[in-house]
């Protein structure tokens, strides 16, 4: 398997194990949140990883919600 291949299998692969870990927290009482907007460069370092090694596929919160949250809305395509 190219690395090519090898890092897109991986971060498919990783995606539903993510969506997975959501899906439980909620069914244990816990709300979370993904998180895909980060320095990515940076986050192998931040948490003492070898960026060599690890992907960065997202981070996702997890906790108890204190507030209830605020209805939004999507603007439409046009």
């Amino acid at each position: 398997m190219t690395p090519e291949v090898n890092r897109e299998t991986v971060l498919i692969d990783s995606g539903l194990v993510s969506m997975q870990l959501m899906l439980v927290a909620r069914a244990h009482g816990y709300d979370t949140n993904a998180i895909g907007g980060y320095e990515k460069d940076k986050i192998a370092e931040a948490f003492g990883l070898d960026p060599e090694r690890y992907v960065p596929v997202m981070l996702i919160s997890i906790g108890k919600v204190v507030d209830n949250g605020y209805p939004s809305v999507r603007l439409p395509i046009d």
